[in-house]
């Protein structure tokens, strides 16, 4: 018990000093990152909401902002969807890839951050995606308008824009610092992830602990950087201002209307115009299988490992003839 105590006072005075930027922040996060989402979990439960975006308004291509290790486009590429990733981190993207080889899923990341993204592609897409509370590392103002500016560019006429954050109405108005803890195990070893705010005027301090018992004993370490709670109506305007007029707000990935009491906060955005497809051809899609009776139980089996996976057709690169493409590891 007196070691867990000495921990958590060495944990609380790493957090007070040591602020990262946005971009170290995750890159030092990178390599732990699956282990603290439960991926199987959160792909069954929010592929079941994409699958019906998808079959509902006839998705054909989507793209990732900050698609951190690639789960969620690997997700939309088995959906059918030309499916693109893009994030600001080297090493996220780095894991992305090799996430993707693992998987036998073939997709498209790209290395680079929001700011200028409609000069990148030479096509716009569908469906458009930002998750994992992403937008709250955005500092209020012009990063948040650009980013929405971008994507609104991005996006085919009638295309939609999906955002997910963190219900911060409910976490500012309750002083809310904790979420559950998360973690994984690995025969004897165990790592344990512990998220926790602290609150200032206008800000707030994001902390990940992160425990390991490795060779009988705890090793610790904590990863701080800023972040700013974006309240519904701020979001809401936000994308308003930037063009969006049909906005859908939910509660969970189940539908529901949303709570204010709730702990998160799901946008559907959609751009003006109808959506249609480029061109009479249908894009590549992955190779034909019996659709699961719950993307839930199949993602148990599919994020596994695969040592004789069948690769899905390579999708038709969404990139600028000015940009070269980044380079995919042959070997499965």
């Amino acid at each position: 018990m007196m070691l867990e105590v000495i921990h958590f006072q060495r944990v609380q005075r790493l957090m007070e000093r040591n602020i990262l930027s946005q971009l170290e922040f995750f890159d030092r996060l990178s390599d732990s990152y699956d282990q603290m989402i439960s991926w199987p979990t959160r792909i069954g439960t929010e592929g079941m909401f994409f699958k019906k975006l998808v079959s509902d308004n006839k998705l054909k291509s989507s793209l990732d902002v900050a698609c951190s290790t690639g789960f969620h486009v690997i997700m939309l590429r088995r959906l059918g969807l030309d499916a693109v990733g893009i994030d600001a981190s080297p090493k996220m993207i780095e894991k992305a890839r090799t996430n993707s080889v693992t998987c036998g899923v073939t997709v498209e990341y790209i290395l680079g951050d929001f700011t200028n993204m409609a000069k990148r592609f030479s096509e716009g897409f569908d469906l458009i995606t930002c998750l994992g509370d992403t937008v709250a590392h955005l500092k209020p103002g012009q990063d948040l308008k650009k980013l929405f500016q971008e994507v609104y560019k991005c996006l085919n006429p009638g295309g939609l824009f999906v955002l997910q954050a963190r219900n911060y109405d409910y976490i500012l108005k309750h002083q809310s610092r904790f979420t559950p803890p998360s973690g994984s195990r690995n025969g004897t070893e165990e790592t344990l992830f512990f998220r926790l705010l602290d609150f200032h005027a206008k800000s707030l301090n994001l902390s990940i602990a992160k425990f390991r018992w490795h060779e009988n004993r705890w090793e610790s370490s904590v990863q701080t950087t800023e972040i700013y709670p974006y309240l519904k109506k701020e979001l809401e305007s936000a994308l308003k201002s930037v063009g969006f007029a049909k906005l859908t707000c939910y509660r969970n990935y189940n539908f529901e209307d949303y709570d204010p009491n709730g702990s998160d906060l799901i946008l559907v955005a959609e751009k003006k115009g109808v959506l249609k497809s480029k061109g009479s051809f249908r894009r590549d899609k992955p190779p034909s299988r019996p659709e699961p009776a719950s993307l839930k139980s199949a993602a148990k089996n599919e994020l596994r490992p695969k040592t004789a996976a069948i690769p899905a057709p390579k999708p038709v690169s969404r990139r600028s003839s000015s940009t070269k493409a980044p380079k995919r590891k042959s070997k499965r």
